[in-house]
């Protein structure tokens, strides 16, 4: 059996990038910022819901919002603020509450390493890496992205689509 809804992938930060399609489509791609920069961490989740609320209004076939699990301040190797690890969790909790509250979505999370390893082939790579290789591996699939953010939600929705289409898949490092 098919999945028959789109599935809605967010790279959830201050800039957040989103991937929508079905399985087995081309998927549409963008990145958008809640709030001007520097803005307040309320002012970032308000705008995260009403972009989410409005966004979902305008496709309602979406059946599946998945978004990247946030990684712990320890994986980051004190490369990371408490601001950032707040404004993280509170974009995770923003769009869970959200769909939650709508009660129609089936919400799931995805570990950055298990994307990567299934859209590179390896979670080896230093950050800065895996994003130019993210990105080499779009354009490669005919996916346009817009910006890394764009590319890391591509990645996460060819995961996602993979897992629902009953296939293990391990994706293909494209070399620099």
């Amino acid at each position: 059996m098919s999945y028959a809804g789109q599935i809605l992938a967010l790279d959830l930060a201050a800039r957040t990038g989103w991937a929508l399609g079905r399985p087995g489509d081309m998927p549409a791609s963008g990145s958008v910022r809640f709030a001007k920069e520097g803005a307040s961490m309320a002012a970032v989740l308000s705008g995260c819901r009403r972009w989410l609320g409005e966004f979902l209004d305008g496709h309602p076939t979406i059946q599946l919002v998945v978004f990247e699990a946030p990684l712990l301040p320890a994986f980051k190797k004190g490369k990371t603020t408490i601001v950032t690890i707040r404004q993280l969790m509170g974009l995770c909790g923003t769009v869970e509450e959200l769909l939650y509250s709508r009660g129609t979505y089936d919400i799931r999370e995805a570990r950055v390493s298990d994307i990567r390893i299934h859209f590179l082939g390896s979670n080896k790579h230093k950050r800065e890496k895996a994003k130019e290789l993210t990105i080499m591996r779009c354009r490669h699939l005919g996916w346009h992205p817009d910006d890394d953010n764009a590319a890391d939600a591509l990645a996460l929705w060819d995961y996602q689509s993979s897992l629902l289409r009953g296939r293990e898949c391990h994706g293909r490092l494209v070399q620099a």
